[in-house]
């Protein structure tokens, strides 16, 4: 009987356990990990097993191998990539420090988003506008329900249209990590998606800047919207997340802001 995929399992559980330790700080930068034989009797398995946990370590920037000086933890916080965000949430660090995480990751976001509108404006063909239009639709039909996470996951879908109309293979690769990123962070935070009427004008007027080929349109639609949005975002990290944290926005972000508590 072929045991690789329990091996394989049994690995994961090894990354996943050492990855914890070392975001919460239990294993610091600079520490090196007991030996290879110590630590397979800790988990209760073979080198090979461990071996393959600490491969995946290595691969997410979280400990550097050499020959002959064993398995050192190096600095996330340097080297680390966005992949870290949501298990990094999961040790549950100072909310202070998430909150400027999150506040920090907004105008990358925004940035990214609006290059994609552009981009999409340039090359969409219709079936690309098409979907687009179909996914709106079926976004704004949902919206009157309320349900943050059904929202937040059909947005989902709707930000990998738009970003598949800019037919960008560079766009989809810096795109994916914030993505991917911003998908996790709302299934475990779900109450950070914003409800809000602009939400559903955006849809709208950005679906028609594509049609008329208007990139000034698209550009101004989705910083318009991401500006107002963030700004009340940014509201909620200061608050309960942010633990009394101070979380600054950028002029715009704080104009926006002003517009929405009025």
């Amino acid at each position: 009987m072929d045991d690789a995929p329990h091996s394989a399992n049994i690995a994961a559980t090894i990354f996943v356990d050492l990855r914890r330790q070392i975001l919460a700080g239990v294993l610091c930068a600079g520490q090196r990990l007991p030996g290879e034989r110590e630590l397979a009797a800790k988990y209760g398995t073979n080198r090979n097993t461990l071996r393959e946990a600490v491969r995946k370590l290595e691969q997410a920037r979280l400990v550097s191998v050499r020959h002959g000086q064993g398995v050192t933890v190096t600095d996330f916080r340097r080297f680390g990539t966005l992949e870290l965000l949501s298990p990094l949430l999961e040790t549950r660090p100072d909310p202070a420090e998430i909150a400027r995480i999150l506040a920090d990751l907004l105008p990358a976001r925004l940035m990214v988003l609006e290059f994609a509108s552009r981009i999409a404006v340039r090359r969409a063909d219709a079936n690309d506008i098409q979907r687009l239009r179909d996914i709106t639709e079926l976004l704004i039909s949902a919206f009157d329900g309320g349900d943050p996470q059904v929202m937040a996951h059909g947005f989902q879908t709707w930000l990998d249209a738009l970003i598949d109309a800019g037919h960008s293979l560079a766009e989809r690769w810096i795109a994916n990590p914030l993505l991917d990123a911003y998908r996790e962070l709302l299934d475990r935070m779900p109450y950070l998606w914003v409800m809000d009427p602009a939400f559903v004008r955006h849809l709208r007027a950005l679906v028609q800047a594509l049609e008329d080929r208007d990139e000034e349109a698209a550009s101004s639609a989705t910083r318009d919207y991401y500006s107002e949005i963030d700004a009340k975002l940014l509201a909620l990290l200061a608050g309960p997340l942010g633990g009394g944290a101070t979380v600054t926005p950028s002029p715009r972000q704080s104009e926006s802001a002003n517009r929405g508590m009025t």
